[in-house]
Parts: structure tokens; sequence; C-alpha cells
């Protein structure tokens, strides 16, 4: 766990990545270890404006971040949560449930064209795009807190004026309440091109809701 600023309406933030874990490791066995190291932080520093989750990504961890969740309510109810996703977990709904007492959740969300939803999205191979799709649209319907969207554009993968419209008509019907844009620069992959960067922020400008570039 680390603290530093974040930059979406909260100063100090206290990141819990479970990335930083092996996949096979059993989480059963670390969800006190995390909890208690959490009420350390409390104790010695304060409570932080945001605690922030990263790094969920399998169904072990999707259980055991909603105990630590739901932990840290029972003992702090004022305390504010973050946390971030991929948007594969949204076409389970006993999954989207786990995470709707959250006050935050940000969506990775790189496109929504079902010939190449799994690959640039980073989804596994029997994910359903329509059923993460509709599972967004149902998810905002419920959720209470502040819902953020995150597209990451790569050079030539989905840097195309297609993609982007296609984007914009899902941003519409969805209406997350923060939406930002960043391109991907590592693996030998360059930045997407300046005029691409201008279409993009020609076809968002008028987006009734706030929009963010990181590039």
């Amino acid at each position: 766990m680390k603290t530093f600023e974040f930059n979406f309406d909260y100063g100090t933030l206290l990141s819990v990545d479970f990335g930083c874990y092996h996949e096979s490791y059993d989480f059963s066995e670390l969800t006190e270890e995390i909890f208690n190291e959490i009420k350390d932080y409390v104790k010695n520093r304060g409570i932080p404006e945001l605690i922030w989750f990263r790094g969920i990504k399998d169904s072990i961890s999707h259980t055991n971040s909603k105990q630590i969740i739901d932990l840290i309510k029972e003992k702090y109810p004022h305390q504010k949560i973050g946390i971030y996703l991929n948007c594969a977990i949204f076409e389970v709904e006993e999954v989207r449930k786990d995470f709707s007492n959250c006050d935050v959740v940000a969506i990775n969300l790189n496109s929504v064209d079902p010939s190449n939803f799994l690959k640039i999205n980073k989804c596994p191979d029997y994910v359903n795009p329509i059923g993460v799709l509709n599972g967004i649209r149902d998810f905002r319907k419920e959720f209470k807190g502040k819902l953020g969207i995150y597209t990451m554009f790569l050079s030539g993968v989905n840097d195309q004026l297609e993609n982007v419209e296609n984007l914009k008509i899902f941003l519409l019907e969805v209406m997350p309440d923060h939406y930002s844009v960043s391109n991907y620069t590592l693996d030998g992959f360059k930045p997407v091109s300046d005029e691409f960067k201008n279409i993009l922020r020609e076809n968002m400008k008028y987006l009734p809701f706030k929009v963010t570039y990181s590039f």
C-alpha cells in the first residue's frame, strides 16, 4: 500500500494494489493482513479522503476485495472507497453487486467494437462483449456513487474514428461522471498522432460530463 495525490475530487489517496500479487496467491489469507494494515494507517496518519483498490482481476480477488470493503465500511462508516476495474467483470451480475457499495468506480474500456473487443480490452476468450456492455449499463442504473470510464488508445490498434464515434455513443448512454483518455506508449507503441488527438477532442468536446486527457 502507498499514498499519493489523485485528482478525482479527492486529496490523499491510500492505494491497495492487488495486481502486485501472483494470480495463484491465496487472497483469503491476505484479507485480514490488508485490513490490519489499513487500520494501522488510519491510526498513525488519519483517515484518507479515499481508499483506492486496483488490480482486481479474478473471482477470488473479487470476493476478498468485497470482504475488505465490507470490513472498512463497518469500522469506518464514512470512509470513501474507490476501485479500478477492467470492463470484463461487468458481465457477471453477482460481481457487479460486489462493488455496488463503493463510492467511486472507474472502468477501463478501450473499445466497444465486438470484432476486437476481447483483444483491446484484455478480456478472456469466454467473455461476451455484448454482455459486458449491457452489464455496464445495468450497473450505471443502480450505482449511487461516482462512475468514471477510462480509455487507453494504442496507435494503429484502436485509434480509428469509428471506434471514437462508437465509444461516444456508448458514453452518452451510460452518462458517467467522468471520462478519462490516455495513450499507451510502452512495448514499442508510438504515441497516437496529433491528428487523432484533434479528432478525439473535437468528438468529445460537447459531452455533458467531465473529460480529461493525459497525452
